[in-house]
C-alpha cells in the first residue's frame, strides 16, 4: 500500500512524522451514503446518529454534521465537541449508562433527548428536572459482538435494563409526568450477520410492544443502536447493508403495524461501520529482534492504538512498498508490556529499520482511546481529501503533559 486516497503514504509520513492517524473524508462520506440510501430506501423515517465515543475528533465530527447525520453521545464532554462540531440540539442522543448527578445535569442543560440505562437513573433525573421526552436503554437478554469485551446486551452486560423490568421504568417515567417516549437498545458490536439484526429488532419491538400497549403510549422513535460491523480480516465478508436494512425494516414495520405504533423513527447509532476504514496509523520500524521468535518494533503501541491489547483484536498491516511476504514476525510496539503485540505469527515482508507500515481498520476506536502510558505522546491527526491533507490534530508534547502539574 503506497497512498490514501490520492496522497502518497511517505509524503504524509515525512510531513507529519510518525506514528500518525490519518483519515479518508472520502471513505467517511461514502460509508455514510450507503447506510443511509439502503435504509431509507426501505423506511424512509430512518435517522442516523454517528457515535461519537468511535472517534471524536472535531472535523470530523463537522463532516457527519454536514451530510445530513445526528450524533450518539455517552460523556458530557462529547456532548460539548458534538455541540462545538455544529449539532443542533435535535440531532443529538445522549447514552451514557450510571450516569452522575454532573452527567445528568450536563444532558439536561444541552437539552438533547436521553437514553437512560436504569431506572435509577430516571430517579436521579427527576431530583433534577422531568424532561418532557425520555427513552429507556432495554437489555433483551441476548447480544453478539466481534469480542467478549464489545457485546453490550445479554446476561453478562452491564448495560440496560433487564426486559422484564422495563414495564415498571416506563410506567413510573409517564406517571410522573413525562409526556413523550422513545426506545432504545445496544446488543452487540461488529456484527456481520444481516440476520442477526433481524432478530434482535424482533425482540425488542415485541418488548415495546408488551410496556406501550399496557401504558397506552405510543413511541416516537426506536433506537436500534448500532453494532454494524465491518470486517477486520481478509477473509471475512462486509456487511451485506441492504440485506440488513430490508430485514431490519421489514421487522420494524410488521411490529408497528402489529401494535398500532403508527411510523415512528427508527434510529441507528452506527461509529465502527461509518468509520473504521477511512482510518490508517502509519508507523515506522524502530527495531528488528530475532530472539525465540522474530520481532519487528515499531514507534506505535498499546498507548497509540490499544485495541489488539486490549481485545486480541486484529488489524491488517502492509509495508509501504513491499507486498512479498518472506518471514513470520510478530510485530509490537515499544511500551513496557508483553501485552503490547499487534499481530503474532504475521507473514511479513523483509523489512529494515525505517521501513513505513500501515495499520488499517484505526478510524474506530483508535485515537480515542489512545494515551499517554509510558509517558509516549499521543500522535496527530490528519485528513486526508483527494489529492489533499491537512492537519486536523497537532502531535502533543512534553508542555501538554507538564501543564496540568502543580510545581
Amino acid at each position: 500500500m503506497n497512498t490514501i486516497a490520492k496522497v502518497d503514504i511517505k509524503e504524509l509520513a515525512k510531513q507529519y512524522g510518525t506514528p500518525v492517524y490519518v483519515y479518508d473524508k472520502g471513505m467517511i462520506i461514502q460509508n455514510y451514503s450507503t447506510l443511509k440510501k439502503a435504509f431509507a430506501k426501505y423506511y424512509s423515517k430512518t435517522k442516523i446518529h454517528f457515535s461519537v465515543k468511535a472517534n471524536s475528533n472535531i472535523k470530523l465530527l463537522s463532516i457527519f454534521k454536514e451530510i445530513g447525520s445526528g450524533a450518539d453521545c455517552s460523556s458530557p464532554i462529547e456532548l460539548i465537541l458534538a455541540e462545538k462540531s455544529g449539532f443542533s440540539q435535535e440531532n443529538l442522543l445522549y447514552t451514557g449508562n450510571y450516569e452522575s448527578y454532573l452527567d445528568l445535569e450536563q444532558a439536561l442543560l444541552s437539552n438533547v433527548t436521553i437514553n437512560l440505562d436504569d431506572i435509577n437513573s430516571f430517579k436521579r433525573l427527576m431530583k433534577i428536572r422531568l424532561p418532557e421526552r425520555i427513552s429507556f436503554r432495554i437489555n433483551p437478554g441476548i447480544g453478539r459482538g466481534g469480542f467478549e469485551g464489545i457485546v453490550t446486551g445479554g446476561t453478562d452486560a452491564k448495560f440496560g435494563i433487564p426486559y422484564e423490568n422495563a414495564l415498571e421504568a416506563y410506567k413510573l417515567a409517564k406517571e410522573s409526568g413525562v409526556k413523550r417516549f422513545g426506545i432504545h437498545m445496544m446488543t452487540g458490536s461488529n456484527n456481520l450477520e444481516p440476520y442477526y439484526f433481524a432478530e434482535i429488532v424482533d425482540k425488542l419491538m415485541t418488548i415495546a410492544g408488551d410496556i406501550f400497549t399496557k401504558l397506552e403510549i405510543i413511541p416516537e422513535f426506536v433506537d436500534i443502536g448500532g453494532g454494524f460491523g465491518v470486517p477486520y480480516n481478509d477473509n471475512e465478508e462486509p456487511l451485506n447493508v441492504d440485506l440488513t436494512a430490508r430485514l431490519v425494516t421489514e421487522m420494524f414495520t410488521e411490529k408497528c403495524n402489529k401494535y398500532g405504533f403508527g411510523e415512528p423513527y427508527l434510529f441507528l447509532e452506527p461509529g465502527r461501520y461509518l468509520i473504521a476504514n477511512s482510518g490508517y496509523l502509519i508507523s515506522n520500524v524502530t527495531g528488528i529482534k530475532n530472539s525465540y521468535k522474530k520481532f519487528v518494533g515499531i514507534d506505535s503501541g498499546m498507548n497509540t492504538l490499544l485495541r489488539p491489547a486490549l481485545y486480541g483484536a486484529r488489524h491488517r498491516i502492509e509495508v509501504y512498498d513491499k507486498n512479498e511476504n518472506q518471514q513470520i514476525v510478530n510485530i509490537c510496539g515499544q511500551i513496557c508490556e508483553n501485552s503490547d503485540i499487534f499481530s503474532l505469527l504475521q507473514p511479513f515482508p523483509d523489512v529494515e529499520e525505517d521501513d513505513i507500515v500501515v495499520i488499517h481498520d484505526v478510524g474506530a476506536y483508535g485515537y480515542v482511546m489512545a494515551s499517554n502510558y509510558n509517558n509516549r505522546l499521543r500522535p496527530p491527526e490528519v485528513i486526508v481529501d483527494g489529492d489533499k491533507h491537512e492537519l486536523i490534530r497537532r502531535r502533543e508534547n512534553i508542555d501538554d503533559v507538564l501543564r496540568l502539574y502543580e510545581f
